[in-house]
């Protein structure tokens, strides 16, 4: 008979990690597979011209374009109230001091109603 020799079992310090892959998506689950692609050397496009405006602006903060909104309701009650104190208050001139507040507000911020 041969001799055979018999294994034991690594220490743990002597196993390795147990590493395992992702799976792969599921194309019916509706995800989808991103494909990466090289550029060719001689593609101009891989890096995209800069104005010499654009390199002296480099690290500038940006300032997002201004949102002409119209007034909110709080706004408008607000400027109505005040309206309405200006002339000294009164009875029965509540919705012209609303629209007359509404006008304003929309004039102030370029709006067109």
């Amino acid at each position: 008979m041969a001799k055979t020799t018999r294994k034991t079992e690594p220490t743990t310090a002597e196993r390795k990690p147990v590493t395992r892959r992702a799976k792969a998506a599921d194309p019916a689950a509706g995800a989808t597979k991103t494909i990466r692609t090289r550029k060719k050397a001689g593609d101009s496009s891989a890096i995209p011209a800069m104005t010499e405006t654009e390199v002296a602006n480099l690290g500038q903060p940006v300032q997002a374009p201004a949102i002409l909104a119209e007034p909110t309701h709080d706004e408008i009650a607000l400027r109505a109230w005040s309206l309405y104190e200006s002339r000294g208050g009164g009875n029965g001139q509540a919705f012209d001091d609303w629209v007359e507040a509404k006008r304003q507000l929309f004039a102030e911020r370029g709006i067109v109603e």
